[in-house]
């Protein structure tokens, strides 16, 4: 049985109804796990109460984040008029993503398409937009842009993509995406793409907690000559990432949609 986080949020929402999902850590790209939290065996039923509750702190969530990545120049705190705790603007784009990435565990957990679709597409759209404005952290925002092109790859099909089991939700072809939904989709993950390459291709642009400083003047050249040969592959690590973002869901909106009323994604 899954254990269940108790008087976590304010209405004790997630211990209420959705299994608590392992908050998230980074891992090496090596290590084998499954990106995505377990679903709910059934989706929440339209109309009830707890279908509210998931709406609501969904969007209470990305509203807070929204705050913080506002405020995100702002050397002093910012004030939520709600509550009587302040808010601090985001210092790097990591502590963002580790808050979208607990959004995104939380959606999927839910179980219910109807909800995870357009939830989703509002993460995806705010990880475009906030993307640009900070240094380019490489491990954190492919981990996150894998959980949503799992997500993504995953409702297009009905099916878990990782494990092959069939969606809460999609039982007897229910569940299906519009054409309207896989087009905005689409758009969101051309956005995205072009959004990385411009962030990873700035110069200097790398993230401070991705590289390797040493301060011991003795072995000072050494380490030079070492951190640029390290350097460089993890520079060719990195444009292959980039080339995979989205990945899974570029190949799934190929065959979703009819490509040949569409111009070749080209990338």
């Amino acid at each position: 049985m899954q254990s269940f986080q108790e008087n976590q949020y304010p209405g004790g929402f997630l211990h209420s109804i959705l299994p608590f999902p392992p908050p998230s850590t980074p891992t090496s790209a090596s290590t084998a796990i499954s990106v995505l939290p377990p679903q709910r065996a059934h989706p929440l039923t339209p109309g009830s109460s707890k279908e509210r509750s998931f709406i609501e702190y969904v969007d209470r969530r990305l509203v807070d984040i929204s705050g913080r990545y506002e405020n995100r120049h702002n050397v002093g705190t910012l004030e939520d008029e709600d509550r009587t705790t302040k808010a601090t603007g985001y210092e790097s784009f990591e502590k963002l993503a580790v808050d979208l990435e607990s959004v995104i565990d939380v959606i999927w957990v839910s179980g219910t398409p109807s909800l995870q679709i357009p939830c989703l597409l509002n993460v995806a759209l705010a990880v475009s937009t906030y993307l640009p404005s900070f240094e380019f952290a490489p491990r954190c925002t492919f981990r996150l842009l894998q959980k949503l092109d799992v997500a993504f790859s995953s409702l297009l099909h009905g099916q878990n993509v990782e494990s092959g089991e069939t969606l809460p939700g999609f039982d007897g072809g229910r569940g299906k995406l519009t054409t309207t939904e896989k087009v905005r989709i689409r758009g969101l993950v051309e956005r995205t793409r072009v959004a990385v390459v411009l962030v990873a291709s700035k110069d200097g642009s790398v993230d401070s907690a991705s590289k390797i400083t040493e301060t011991d003047e003795g072995t000072a050249h050494d380490d030079t000559v070492m951190a640029g040969i390290e350097e460089d592959d993890s520079d060719r690590r990195w444009e292959m990432d980039v080339a995979r973002v989205y990945d899974r869901t570029i190949v799934d909106l190929g065959v979703a949609l009819d490509t040949n009323n569409h111009v070749g994604y080209g990338w």
